[in-house]
């Protein structure tokens, strides 16, 4: 089966080329994304495998079906890059993989959590000037906290363990409780989560319910000088409220590893540039604001395991027609 592999980095050649006579594709590679313009790229394969970064739109089906692609691997959990409904009404198939190693997102969030904690990108602006006072970097420590994690799926769960070895109290917050994080933490209603919690954690996928819930309406029930980290997806949060929140002191930092409208800017060299978002760049330029580039996931072990999924979804679909990560029926 031929397949062609989209927004394929070169430091990652290796996971492929290790499995590709396991597998038995040929697979072409190409650093670019799935445009209209790039699209010519798939013809004559029957799959394409993407990455976040690719949008799939009712047009972009339409233009794989003229392409003559019939399956769509996307090499990520998340699936809000691509239209469901419009994929199948053009009679494609799409795989995801929807697990991969928890700890490489939940090891980013404690990244950012305890840099916030600590100031660290003050501390870091200080040393470049060379500025070696103790001026407004003096930290707090993560056991004396409330910390409530909205989301106790893998990736929640992993971060629920790394954060009970700290000694903090932690609330969650999912509509599926779990009884092994019961064992770390205390579920508790959305309200009471937002009202006692030192830190906001984000873990929870992208939904049409959930879009923004992070607003105006909810910060205000939000404890004065919380910090909030979202290393989940950026249509979590209206920005614009989050901008006004931190201006105005109620909330006193904000690490984030994704934007809503990141697919403007994200994976494009723009050194010497600047991104066409006022908000955004407001955003960044606060010495209490962190920003990492939609990069929590990229670990040696998550690569490896996604890749690996995605291979063995083209493979099951080359087989049988369908797959078990199959999200059209």
């Amino acid at each position: 089966m031929k397949v062609c592999v989209y927004g394929s980095r070169e430091d990652e050649m290796g996971y492929y080329e290790n499995r590709e006579r396991e597998f038995n594709f040929q697979l072409t590679f190409t650093e670019k994304m799935l445009t209209p313009d790039t699209v010519e790229l798939a013809k004559g394969c029957t799959a394409i495998v993407i990455v976040t970064a690719c949008r799939i739109d009712a047009n972009m089906a339409a233009l794989l079906k003229e392409a003559g692609v019939k399956y769509i691997a996307s090499r990520a959990a998340g699936t809000d890059h691509m239209d469901l409904d419009a994929i199948a009404a053009n009679g494609l198939k799409a795989a995801s993989v929807p697990f991969y190693s928890p700890s490489a997102i939940a090891e980013h969030t404690m990244l950012l959590t305890l840099a916030l904690l600590r100031n660290l990108k003050r501390e870091m602006m200080h040393v470049q000037r060379s500025c070696f006072t103790l001026d407004n970097i003096r930290g707090r420590e993560l056991g004396n906290m409330t910390v409530g994690v909205i989301g106790t799926g893998r990736i929640g769960e992993r971060t629920i363990q790394l954060l009970s070895g700290f000694g903090c109290r932690i609330l969650a917050y999912d509509i599926y409780e779990k009884e092994s994080v019961k064992k770390l933490a205390c579920y508790a209603p959305l309200d009471e989560l937002y009202a006692q919690s030192d830190i906001l954690i984000l873990h929870c996928p992208l939904t049409k319910e959930n879009y923004h819930m992070i607003n105006y309406e909810s910060l205000v029930q939000l404890k004065d000088g919380v910090l909030i980290v979202n290393t989940a997806r950026g249509g979590l949060i209206d920005h614009r409220a989050l901008l006004d929140a931190l201006n105005g002191g109620k909330v006193a930092g904000f690490a984030f590893d994704v934007y809503e409208n990141e697919s403007a800017f994200m994976r494009k060299d723009l050194e010497g540039a600047e991104v066409d978002d006022p908000i955004f760049n407001a955003l960044i330029a606060k010495a209490k604001v962190l920003f990492t580039s939609h990069m929590s996931f990229y670990t040696d072990t998550a690569i490896e395991n996604m890749i690996q999924t995605t291979l063995e979804n083209l493979r099951e679909y080359s087989l049988t027609g369908s797959c078990k990560n199959e999200l059209t029926r």
